[in-house]
């Protein structure tokens, strides 16, 4: 074989091997994306499998939350039913004691209207004194429950405590003064509960 032969076959050689390496590159690439494409497909499916158990872990966090909140809610209605009805129970037994209290003390009233009752006088004077020291026993009565008799007679006409019935011309009084009574009005701790049913002065016609 010539030397010209020898470098051709060398030539074909370097040509055949540098083929085959393109060839092997070309070959390689393919499976290097498809490597790649896996590896994405993993990671995905991976995140996709956290973000899945995240959401079981805050599903569970919630309806555990909202377990302790329907217990709260159902313990709060059973207190509020409780504390209604020991409200009512407390209620009764205060408005029990207080009637107690009251028929106790209007006891000895009542014993004494009726010694004035069996009283055979024909002494009006007697008869009013006796009257007047029992209305003096039931005001210390109802002074001690705070309930007190609304001054009026002689008082000048107030609409906060006073209701007037009438006006009669008067010349004794100056006018818008209560000249009689004819109902009590009485103020529990300070408050209206009934107002004095008065007769009220005004001017006279002469004047």
């Amino acid at each position: 074989m010539s030397e010209c032969e020898t470098q051709d076959h060398v030539a074909a050689d370097e040509a055949s091997a540098e083929d085959s390496v393109e060839s092997q590159d070309e070959a390689v690439e393919p499976c290097e994306q498809a490597a790649t494409e896996a590896q994405k497909e993993v990671a995905e499916s991976q995140e996709e499998a956290v973000d899945e158990a995240d959401g079981l872990v805050e599903l569970e966090a919630a309806r555990a939350e909202a377990a302790a909140n329907y217990d709260r809610y159902v313990r709060a209605v059973a207190e509020l039913d409780n504390y209604r009805k020991r409200t009512v129970r407390m209620r009764a037994e205060t408005r029990d004691e207080i009637l107690r209290d009251i028929l106790l003390q209007v006891a000895p009233i009542l014993d004494n209207l009726r010694r004035a009752l069996r009283q055979e006088t024909q002494e009006a004077e007697l008869l009013k004194q006796g009257v007047e020291l029992i209305c003096g026993q039931f005001n210390d009565v109802l002074k001690g429950y705070g309930l007190a008799e609304i001054e009026a007679l002689g008082q000048l006409f107030d609409p906060e405590v006073h209701e007037a019935l009438a006006e009669v011309p008067d010349d004794e009084h100056a006018p818008g003064t209560v000249i009689e009574e004819m109902e009590k009005g009485y103020k529990l701790n300070d408050k209206v509960v009934r107002y004095a049913r008065v007769v009220v002065s005004k001017a006279s016609a002469e004047s």
